[in-house]
């Protein structure tokens, strides 16, 4: 792994389908069919899957009707994918799509806040604003703070199938960011190392950057399937936010 890209490249290889293979396609579908039924996504329209990684959203979206597309960074998850015509390799910062062409945006399983500034944060949610219709929704799934914080787990050690996989987890209070150290070892290779790093988002904080990129939240949920939020105790918060 080239050391001198952002985390966000060297991460998003094709070791991190087997890191998180429990997010599944199956698991996928499932989340899917509660955002629909929980009338989070509409049964018609355009979607663009913001950071899809490879397409286990994107591809149930899409067969149930959705005009869906997906955007990501990484060659090697849309490869994976297989979603040559159904997304695009691009960066979240300059949406290669034009303005007004969505009805939603999806941005799922907390792929925003990557970036090592805010003016960065800010301007995803500007160009989310700028491919929405005036009226349109962002759905944004994003870990809830206070809980992610109160329940880190320090390390945790794993093996499956000829590999092993250590990951050190530890929270950066000044720059409000969960780190998470990767060591990613099959069986006779040598280690390989990556560190993730995201920027956690309060909710009233996480409303304010909406509102400043015109985008009004309107509902925050627990779960993708509708459920309250909990301050306390829910482990993530699903906001919407209308485009104005």
């Amino acid at each position: 792994m080239d050391e001198s890209q952002p985390w966000f490249v060297r991460a998003f290889a094709r070791e991190y389908l087997e890191v998180y293979r429990h997010r599944s396609p199956v698991q996928g579908q499932q989340q899917v069919n509660q955002l629909l039924g929980a009338g989070l996504l509409p049964s018609r329209g355009r979607v663009l899957d913001l950071c899809c990684g490879a397409g286990r959203h994107l591809l149930p979206m899409r067969a149930s009707g959705l005009d869906a597309v997906g955007l990501d960074l990484s060659m090697p998850l849309l490869v994976a994918g297989k979603l040559e015509g159904a997304a695009v390799r691009a960066d979240a910062r300059a949406i290669p799509y034009a303005s007004g062409r969505f009805d939603v945006v999806t941005n799922l399983f907390s792929s925003f806040g990557y970036f090592p500034d805010d003016g960065a944060h800010h301007r995803v949610l500007q160009e989310v604003r700028r491919v929405l219709k005036a009226g349109g929704t962002l759905v944004i799934d994003h870990m809830n703070a206070e809980v992610t914080i109160a329940n880190l787990e320090p390390e945790s050690t794993e093996q499956r199938d000829g590999l092993t996989l250590v990951q050190r987890r530890r929270y950066d209070p000044k720059g409000r960011r969960v780190i998470k150290d990767v060591e990613y070892t099959p069986d006779g290779l040598p280690p390989r190392h990556w560190t993730e790093s995201v920027r956690l988002f309060k909710p009233a904080e996480l409303d304010e950057f909406l509102t400043q990129a015109g985008l009004e939240p309107t509902a925050r949920f627990g779960d993708l399937d509708g459920s309250p939020f909990e301050d306390s105790t829910s482990r993530r918060q699903v906001v919407v936010a209308r485009a104005r």
